[in-house]
């Protein structure tokens, strides 16, 4: 089951980091990298059809919780993105502190 893991987070990390999608909701994410991660497993016959649901929101939860720790001190995942990005204005906006 670990190659499975590994392959999960894979994807999450590319999803993760993808800057082609600026304004993309949470909801949105987990949607598409579970939707793929079933694609896949789908495409090697490793799921069974009658545990398919059950299989994709187990999936939905762990992908929820990989992306709360992952994201977690940033307001959303837009927010998130533009930190790691480095297209960060709010450190360049903000005025140099004095010693007193």
């Amino acid at each position: 089951m670990r190659s499975g893991h590994d392959l999960l987070y894979t994807l999450f990390e590319q999803h993760l980091f993808n800057a082609l999608v600026e304004n993309e909701t949470s909801d949105e994410f987990l949607g598409r990298v579970v939707g793929e991660y079933m694609k896949l497993l789908s495409s090697r016959g490793t799921i069974p059809l009658e545990h398919q649901s059950v299989i994709e929101t187990d999936l939905r939860d762990e992908v929820r919780e990989m992306l709360r720790k992952k994201t977690y001190g940033h307001y959303n995942l837009a927010e998130f993105r533009r930190a790691h990005s480095g297209n960060d204005t709010s450190s360049k906006t903000r005025r140099p502190r004095r010693a007193c």
